[in-house]
């Protein structure tokens, strides 16, 4: 039906107001009908109907629109909305119908695309499904649009003829399943004869090659097999020193494939007369292969790299000789190298300088006393320049660098002559152009001020300082310009700005979620409707998404600004949520050790997490049920609940006699509340049945040492973590103090109080080099009728994590026959170096130290005990694989001397 506008408008004079717009596609038709008494911002909204919708909530669609209860809309705003929700690509059509009476109400009808469930994959086919879906464009998951299942199929089949199936037959059905929008589509595929290698003949090169290939006579001609055994071909030429392998082209015709392969030239390459630099670390500098050429040009790159590296070792009068011969195919080339003396700075002189020597030295590469390297003399001299200019020294000159080296001698003195003039200074700064931000506000943001020196690092910081200024109050197109006047030794500077009109946060609009809920993106967000924008809120936000672990690719667009305010389209990609993992490992104490992770981290769509955790080792067996809620009650308060269940031994590690065993079944649940990024607080209530049984004698000393116990309390704690990898920090610190209390309120047969405490820092020195520091400690006291805790809960040292070189649990305190009887104080300190020797292997020297005392009151520092070793590490995704030995430092007679401890994860 076509009704011109003219008609519409005589019509609204006799009917009530009515709007209907319909959008299909990317085209849409609006029918406006406007009483005479219709406001210029649109009726106001009272009730609301909405069909079709099932894929998202109302109030999400609602907010795309526009659309709120007591709000006005109008034509345009309806417009504006449409479009928005037309972003989250899920919509076929949408239809707005707004009925003027005594209240306006908006009647909203939705059509969806389809929601692809599942992919089955049926028929007679000599690939896996797993492999068809893989080549199958259309994914589980995936919106389905227009004929995008048709095109999926045509691109199909050529991707399975590449496979080696040319006659395949692939034909479709979609199933409509009983939730709304959802479909299934159904491949059933017939691959049909297969093309089939009969013969494989190779020109150019030996036939032994074909046992390079995986492909053989009478399989599948699969063209991908054959481009990786191509490449296999290469490398392997490669690998055998020739340095330009030409492999192909190809035939294939009857099922005979012809392949040609001409090897290139072979590069045997032998270097003599060097002792300094391993032959090893030369070869890693010659480029031929890399450069796939051999050439004069080539020759001298590699012949520049060589000396570069000697004179990175301090040899600076190195001569490096290349000799080359030819024979067929084969290229000898030998380097002779004469390394000279290793050369080093005895002294660097500074002349026509009035700033002191000392400052001038300290910002050069080229240091008193180290290996002298030619190289950097331009780069130091580019240094000093640039240092003088950035105090106002804008005519500074520095000679070239003079160097003395004396005959037989291995020190070299370097003169350095300067020409300072004079400098120049800043006479005013001048602001232009501001009009929403004060011109005292903005002097503060440059911070220049007469009388500074002339620095252009300055001036830029501070222009770039202005710009972002503007940009978090929302000017995104500010621009501000930085003139200079320089008169003598006078400079005016001038900031020019241009602020642009402000641009707000409109609204976001997210798409790719289909199995998280609107609300737990929502609630990560930090843009708000009608706030300043600014970029780099959304990257923050991208960063808190990331976090949730729900999303593995996130983007955020903006679009065009409408009404000055910018509407973000967040596209989200969903990862796995569900994740099995299982390990295997040894450690010295439990010996074999496996470990099976079984977790869902998005039940209901909301960022619920729940995982049950199986331990076995040769001395324990333990479950753990795991339940997390991020957002306790809709606020940002995570409710953490578990249940524990353990069978374990404890035993002395060189005997392998029982010390005790227990089982223990457990129920803790509390709330965690993020303070600030790096601030954590938790409140738990803790419940646990422990039976104690096959006690040593001389290790109970209290009667909850043996026998079923009940322990019920309360723990709080509060935790700093600036840490940049939990799991390999190489800065930052991570710290905390945790204090449980139990007592008969809560039903536990044992009372006492326990503090714990901590503090790790970690500083990266250099490259691979980080230093790790660690002071930990512990408190407990009875109270009541409890003189003694129960040995489940005094402290140990002792073993891999704590003070290394002593066995398991074996510091402190001991019983009557010389077995460890815990404490109720314990204070350690550690302390390594780490070294990265590769990306995966990296070694350790620590010194730890610490004791267990059987009451506080007799701690003391006097009988801290100190271990120090070494360590090799081996990195994992989880943490470092470790091997550490560890030496007493003050063994007692019949102790031994060290203890090996293998483990995954740092001590620390």
């Amino acid at each position: 039906m076509s009704i011109d506008y003219q008609e519409r408008y005589e019509r609204s004079m006799v009917q009530k107001t009515r709007i209907l717009m319909v959008l299909h596609g990317v085209l849409f038709t609006a029918f406006f009908f406007i009483s005479s008494i219709a406001t210029a911002s649109g009726p106001l909204i009272g009730d609301m109907e909405i069909s079709g919708l099932h894929s998202i909530g109302k109030g999400e669609l609602l907010s795309l629109l526009d659309i709120l209860p007591g709000e006005p809309v109008d034509a345009e705003t309806l417009r504006s909305g449409i479009k928005r929700a037309f972003l989250k690509g899920i919509f076929e059509d949408i239809a707005v119908e707004i009925i003027e009476g005594e209240k306006a109400k908006a009647v909203i009808h939705v059509k969806e695309r389809d929601y692809i469930q599942r992919i089955d994959i049926r028929g007679d086919s000599a690939l896996s499904k797993k492999t068809i879906k893989a080549l199958f464009f259309l994914k589980e998951g995936q919106i389905l649009m227009c004929d995008m299942l048709e095109k999926a199929v045509e691109d199909l089949k050529p991707r399975i003829a590449t496979l080696g199936f040319p006659h395949v037959m692939v034909r479709t059905e979609i199933e409509r399943l009983k939730e709304p929008y959802r479909i299934a589509i159904r491949l059933q595929i017939d691959t049909g004869e297969p093309e089939r290698l009969k013969k494989i003949n190779i020109s150019g090169a030996e036939y032994e090659i074909i046992s390079v290939m995986k492909l053989s006579e009478g399989d599948v001609y699969n063209r991908e097999s054959l481009k990786t055994d191509i490449e296999r071909i290469r490398t392997y030429y490669k690998k055998k020193k020739h340095f330009k392998p030409v492999v192909g082209p190809y035939t294939f015709a009857d099922g005979v494939l012809s392949l040609s392969v001409y090897p290139g030239k072979r590069l045997e390459i032998s270097v003599e007369g060097n002792d300094a630099v391993s032959t090893k670390n030369l070869m890693k500098e010659m480029p031929f292969f890399e450069a796939e050429d051999f050439s004069d040009d080539i020759v001298e790159e590699a012949m520049q790299r060589v000396l570069a590296l000697y004179h990175t070792k301090g040899y600076p009068f190195a001569q490096i000789a290349p000799v080359t011969t030819s024979k067929d195919d084969l290229i000898l080339l030998t380097f002779f190298i004469f390394e000279g003396q290793q050369v080093k700075i005895r002294k660097i002189n500074f002349s026509g300088n009035t700033l002191p020597e000392a400052s001038l030295k300290e910002i050069m590469s080229l240091k008193e006393g180290k290996i002298y390297n030619p190289d950097i003399l331009d780069s130091d001299r580019e240094t000093l320049v640039n240092f003088y200019s950035s105090l106002g020294y804008l005519s500074a000159a520095i000679g070239e660098f003079q160097t003395r080296h004396e005959e037989g001698n291995q020190a070299m003195d370097i003169f350095v002559k300067i020409s300072e003039g004079l400098k120049t200074s800043i006479e005013r700064v001048d602001i232009i152009g501001a009009k929403v931000v004060s011109e005292e506000e903005l002097r503060k943001i440059i911070a220049l001020k007469p009388g500074d020196a002339y620095n252009e690092i300055d001036i830029f910081d501070a222009r770039f300082r202005v710009v972002e200024y503007y940009n978090l109050k929302g000017f995104s197109d500010a621009a501000v310009l930085a003139k200079r006047e320089i008169e003598g030794q006078k400079a005016r500077i001038t900031y020019q700005i241009q602020e642009g009109e402000i641009v707000l946060f409109g609204q976001a609009i997210i798409t790719g979620n289909h199995q998280t809920n609107y609300t737990v993106v929502k609630r990560e967000l930090l843009q708000q409707e009608g706030t300043p924008f600014n970029y780099s809120i959304l990257s923050k936000e991208r960063q808190k998404l990331y976090k949730l672990g729900l999303f593995s690719d996130i983007d955020s667009e903006t679009l065009d600004s409408v009404d000055g305010r910018k509407d973000v389209l967040i596209r989200l990609r969903e990862g796995n949520a569900g994740a099995v993992e299982l390990s295997l490992g040894y450690a010295e104490y439990e010996q074999y050790r496996g470990v099976l992770d079984i977790g869902y981290r998005n039940f209901f769509g909301m960022n619920r997490q729940a995982s049950v955790r199986f331990e076995l080792s040769s001395l324990e067996k333990r479950y753990v049920l795991q339940y997390y809620e991020p957002w306790f009650l809709g606020y940002p308060i995570h409710f953490r609940t578990y249940i524990l269940g353990e069978d374990k031994e404890e035993i002395n590690v060189d005997t392998r006699e029982t010390r005790y065993q227990l089982t223990r079944n457990a129920i803790n649940a509390g709330f965690e509340k993020n303070i600030s990024d790096s601030v954590k607080a938790e409140l738990y209530y803790e419940f646990s049945l422990v039976n104690t049984f096959d006690v040593q004698p001389d290790i109970v000393l209290s009667r909850e040492d043996t026998g079923t116990l009940v322990i019920s309390g309360f723990r709080f704690g509060v935790i700093y973590d600036t840490r940049d990898n939990p799991f390999n920090p190489s800065k930052g610190i991570l710290s905390g103090i945790s204090i449980k209390a139990t007592s008969p309120v809560f039903f536990s047969e044992t009372d006492f109080f326990k503090l714990i405490f901590y503090g790790n820092v970690y500083q990266k020195i250099s490259g691979g080099l980080v230093l790790a520091a660690s002071l930990r400690g512990g408190l407990a006291q009875g109270y009541f009728e409890t003189d003694e805790l129960p040995i489940v809960e005094r402290f140990f040292l002792g073993g891999r994590t704590t003070v290394r070189g002593y066995i398991q649990d074996d510091l402190g305190p001991k019983g009557e026959d010389d077995t460890p009887i815990g404490g109720n104080a314990f204070l350690m300190e550690n302390l390594e170096l780490r070294i990265a020797v590769t990306e995966s292997i990296g070694l350790v020297a620590f010194l730890d130290g610490g004791n267990v005392w059987l009451k506080m009151n007799e701690m003391s520092l006097n009988d801290f005990k100190f271990t120090t070793g070494l360590g090799l590490r081996y990195s994992t995704p989880v943490g470092p694989v470790r091997v550490d030995y560890g030496h007493k430092l003050q063994r007692e007679k019949g102790e031994s001397a060290g203890e090996v401890h293998f483990s995954i994860g740092h001590a620390f």
